[in-house]
């Protein structure tokens, strides 16, 4: 942004002071992960400040490793123009009782913002309750007959 004043009689006449702001990639922050399940999770951030032009792109990088490198990072990526606003990725097909690192994202026309620090989370364990519901012979009469089964 810039900006220009120019001063009276008062003043020093003919003065005129310009200022500068330095386009920059977009501020953001990561917000802890909601919604935590042992196969899923909501990953949160915000994008704080925009640096002068809106975002194009925004998501997460998340994985295993706690520096969310070594070829185990998976990202998210969502498209647009992004002003000032909070954002949230639901991801999915995680394994149970394991923790997992992410951090936000967002890039404009001058660079992209990470948000910092890195945060994990942890998957809940597996759901090992066997449940299930059987209808036999749905909609037909049963009749047992001498020990056997009869179905009309």
């Amino acid at each position: 942004a810039t900006s220009a004043s120019a001063s009276g009689n008062n003043g020093n006449p003919g003065r005129i002071v310009v200022s500068w702001t330095d386009p920059a990639a977009p501020t953001i922050s990561t917000d802890a992960a909601s919604s935590v399940t042992s196969i899923s999770a909501t990953l949160n951030g915000n994008i704080t400040a925009t640096g002068g032009a809106n975002a194009t792109v925004r998501g997460f990088a998340w994985g295993t490793n706690s520096t969310l490198s070594n070829g185990d990072t998976a990202t998210t990526t969502e498209t647009g123009s992004f002003g000032v606003a909070a954002f949230t990725a639901r991801i999915s097909t995680l394994l149970a009782n394991k923790t997992y690192y992410f951090r936000a994202y967002a890039t404009n026309p001058n660079g992209t913002g990470y948000g910092s620090p890195i945060l994990n989370f942890t998957t809940s364990a597996a759901d090992t309750t066997l449940s299930r519901k059987m209808r036999l012979f749905s909609g037909f009469p049963v009749k047992l007959l001498n020990g056997r089964i009869l179905i009309r």
